[in-house]
């Protein structure tokens, strides 16, 4: 992840932290660190977690995280969900059916900011079960790859 979108988070309040310590040799006692930025679920599946696209990696000018605030984050991230419902890479988070970009497009992202900071995807119905299905995810123990590319270059 580059330092641009790291510091971007940052300055979102966007940063989760985790401190560790090894007490149980006082003379080689350590204390680590651990900062996780947000994440994007393509599914509830372990394997379907990617780091957050960077919006300069695709298309938008380099400028581009001086002027975004949470809102046009939210609005790039909601279009790189488009294209990969569009790939055929989207499942909802609930019920884990396949979504598509039918005429009525039933499903939606959402920012989830509760224990984890992620984006994913979900059926409006399935929406009222969320909070079950993230109850204990830890986010330090998500492992995830990165991000599809798309071409989503600004007009």
């Amino acid at each position: 992840m580059r330092n641009e979108l790291l510091s971007w988070f940052a300055r979102e309040g966007l940063l989760l932290h985790d401190v560790v310590t090894a007490a149980e040799e006082p003379e080689y006692d350590e204390i680590k660190v651990s900062v996780k930025a947000p994440i994007i679920a393509l599914s509830r599946a372990h394997e379907d977690f990617r780091e957050c696209p960077d919006p300069v990696l695709f298309g938008y000018p380099e400028s581009c995280l001086d002027m975004m605030n949470i809102d046009d984050f939210h609005q790039f991230v909601y279009e790189w969900f488009e294209q990969a419902v569009a790939a055929g890479l989207g499942r909802c988070f609930v019920c884990n059916k396949q979504l598509d970009m039918g005429t009525e497009k039933p499903w939606d992202a959402v920012f989830v900011t509760t224990e984890m900071y992620c984006w994913l995807l979900v059926h409006f119905d399935c929406k009222r079960y969320l909070n079950r299905d993230l109850k204990g995810r830890n986010p330090f123990e998500v492992t995830s790859h990165p991000p599809e590319f798309f071409d989503m270059h600004v007009s």
